[in-house]
């Protein structure tokens, strides 16, 4: 199997709050709306993340590694996003990673290091 591009999605019964939310923790708006039930931003090459109207879905849980994994907590604490500091990962010698969710239940895990 070759994957060209990979799609992280998480559902909304607020599709709206749900949008604005994700907006707030990328940092900008959706790079395209390609359908009314969908919001889309390009996280990097080949990486794409989808906001999706679908309230009967489940709760989703995603992993973001970033680069700075403390600025990121600092700007999104400034955002009134409640991000708990950051825990080593066992097993890894420089693996950090912040645990919370977001307003629907789905589970966001913001990692830095390896």
């Amino acid at each position: 199997m070759k994957i060209t591009d990979i799609f992280l999605s998480v559902t909304a019964r607020d599709f709206d709050a749900q949008t604005a939310w994700w907006s707030t923790l990328i940092g900008r708006d959706p790079d395209r709306n390609p359908v009314p039930s969908c919001q889309e931003w390009d996280l990097a090459p080949s990486v794409r993340f989808q906001v999706l109207d679908s309230p009967s879905n489940g709760p989703t849980n995603i992993s973001l590694r970033v680069e700075n994994l403390m600025g990121e907590i600092g700007r999104l604490r400034e955002a009134d996003i409640e991000v708990p500091d950051p825990q080593k990962v066992e097993g890894f010698k420089t693996l950090h990673w912040s645990a919370f969710t977001d307003p629907e239940g789905n589970k966001v895990n913001l990692l830095e290091g390896g």
